[in-house]
């Protein structure tokens, strides 16, 4: 994924002269050929993320676009207040990419694990939020967040699967009249196809923008399904789960929404990200076993 989008810029940079590239010491063996093609476009400002948001804010001040790639626990979390005070606060547009979300670092232990990352941004105004759920959606999204006004994180997965056509904010994918309903992104969204092959009954959306929520165009799947399951590798009570909620109250939606999520930090040890996701039960299995319980009450 991170290739897909580097390559993308890459080739974005030929034509559009704004955009200019920020690393924090990170993308060894992808970067380099934007240095080489865009020496003045391009900046490793070395293990300093917050000087890194810094910097990326004195560009927009001299006209530039600047696109910022780092690990995303030290994008978002280390650099929280700076990119509050100098991109909020000031309206600068500025697009952050972070790498290796979820349990993708998972032999790290829980300082990497980032399942509570983007939750922070949803209380920020000005900054859309997206996650690379698909092959289609990595090599369309910084043309996408490029084209739109606001500021944009793009949480980029690993192991996300090819969908075909889902490129775009998002992607229903129907399953039988009055069936649950699998709400997910990123690499999950494998595991919910997966239960979809042993359960073909199942819908699944196919969620590219995670923040803000486009109300108008999901309300009328939603009200599809009595049963809704959001399948993430974040806290449940920032996460997508809390925006369907509160979606589904604001339109007066009548759904039982169920969080499939990981409940707290994990100190036990796993060599992959498929160790959490069967310790939180958001593998295929766990999804499944989830369906077999009542839903709550709505």
């Amino acid at each position: 994924m991170r290739g897909k989008i580097l390559n993308a810029l890459l080739a974005r940079m030929k034509t559009d002269e704004r955009l200019f590239f920020l690393t924090g010491d990170m993308g060894i063996n992808l970067v380099e050929p934007i240095e080489e093609a865009f020496p003045k476009r391009f900046l490793n400002v070395g293990i300093a993320e917050q000087n890194l948001i810094g910097v990326a804010a004195g560009l927009c001040n001299l006209g530039f676009l600047p696109v910022v790639y780092t690990i995303s626990n030290f994008l978002i979390h280390r650099c929280l207040e700076q990119i509050r005070d100098d991109i909020v606060l000031h309206e600068n547009k500025v697009i952050l990419l972070g790498t290796s979300a979820g349990f993708d670092n998972a032999p790290l232990g829980p300082t990497h694990h980032i399942v509570d990352e983007w939750g922070m941004l949803k209380g920020l105004p000005g900054i859309d939020v997206y996650a690379t759920s698909s092959v289609e959606f990595a090599e369309k999204a910084l043309d996408l967040v490029i084209a739109r006004e606001k500021s944009a994180y793009i949480r980029i997965a690993k192991g996300t699967p090819s969908i075909p056509g889902a490129d775009g904010d998002f992607l229903y994918l129907e399953g039988g009249k009055g069936a649950p309903l699998l709400v997910s992104y990123g690499s999950l969204v494998q595991e919910c196809l997966k239960a979809k092959q042993s359960r073909p009954d199942l819908g699944v959306l196919v969620m590219n923008k995670i923040h803000a929520l486009d109300a108008a165009k999901l309300s009328p799947l939603f009200a599809k399904h009595d049963r809704v399951l959001v399948v993430e590798d974040h806290f449940p009570t920032t996460g997508l789960y809390a925006s369907v909620c509160q979606l589904a109250v604001e339109q007066g939606l009548r759904l039982a929404v169920e969080p499939v999520a990981p409940q707290g930090y994990s100190l036990k040890v796993g060599q992959s990200s498929d160790f959490y996701h069967k310790l939180f039960a958001l593998d295929a299995a766990g999804i499944l076993d989830r369906l077999t319980r009542s839903p709550p009450k709505r």
